[in-house]
């Protein structure tokens, strides 16, 4: 992903701050997922992709000192002032070797433009025996987005998510004990393919991460067609993800 990309990134997930959680219910279940997996308490956790901090209060009851680290300004915003924040790109952490006793990244790491690189930094600011717990959206999510635009074009409107497999890979090779790995697809259900639409935006996931996406409006006809190419189930629109859980401890 190019600067001016990571900027647009940036830009549109700060935009979207402010109706993010109460558009974000598959991330609240992914969330919900992994926070289970917590279950010893740590000093220091870093949150990686804090987004607006709606998991601030949960985190925080299981660790004595928590720092959230987003892209967006404008989602770190919206979480207590009080807290602990940095505004940084996950794919160049500014923080020193061996600094945290835990990582928590929930639907945050499929943004990163080097997933070996990232991988291996988790492991360089996590302390011997530190834990990571991280959900990630993998290939296969938003199918049904992907299907509905090829009633328009031959264009890709999708990103292109890392696989399970790939994912796992690079985990071990950047010295990650893999404690639990599991691949989960998780759903939520629109009344139209319009609405699946907007929730796509409203959560500012509509960035794609990749060059040359088309740009412009569409018409009303080619809106028309697009809305009708969404597959429906049961005549309702779903939006489905599959979603990466891994817990790992580093050596």
């Amino acid at each position: 992903m190019s600067a001016s990309v990571k900027a647009q990134v940036a830009s549109r997930f700060s935009r979207a701050s402010q109706v993010y959680v109460q558009h974000a219910n598959v991330q609240q279940q992914a969330a919900e997922i992994l926070l289970r997996k917590i279950t010893q308490p740590s000093t220091t956790m870093l949150d990686l992709g804090a987004g607006p901090m709606q998991h601030h209060e949960a985190l925080s009851t299981r660790c004595a000192q928590l720092v959230a680290l987003d892209l967006s300004a404008g989602m770190l915003e919206q979480g207590p002032q009080d807290a602990f924040k940095v505004c940084a790109d996950m794919d160049n952490l500014p923080l020193a070797d061996n600094c945290v006793d835990a990582i928590f990244s929930n639907f945050a790491m499929q943004w990163s433009q080097d997933h070996p690189a990232l991988f291996k930094a988790l492991n360089r600011i996590l302390k011997p025996g530190g834990k990571a717990y991280l959900s990630v959206v993998a290939d296969g999510s938003l199918c049904e987005i992907q299907q509905a635009w090829q009633n328009v074009d031959a264009h890709c409107h999708v990103n292109r998510f890392t696989s399970f497999d790939s994912l796992l890979a690079y985990a071990e090779e950047a010295g990650f004990v893999l404690d639990d790995a599991q691949l989960m697809c998780l759903k939520e259900t629109f009344a139209t393919a319009q609405a699946a639409f907007k929730s796509v935006k409203a959560i500012g996931a509509n960035q794609l991460q990749h060059e040359g996406q088309r740009r412009g409006l569409l018409g009303k006809t080619q809106y028309r067609k697009l809305l009708a190419g969404y597959p429906l189930t049961n005549g309702r629109a779903q939006l489905s993800y599959q979603v990466a859980f891994l817990e790992l401890t580093k050596l």
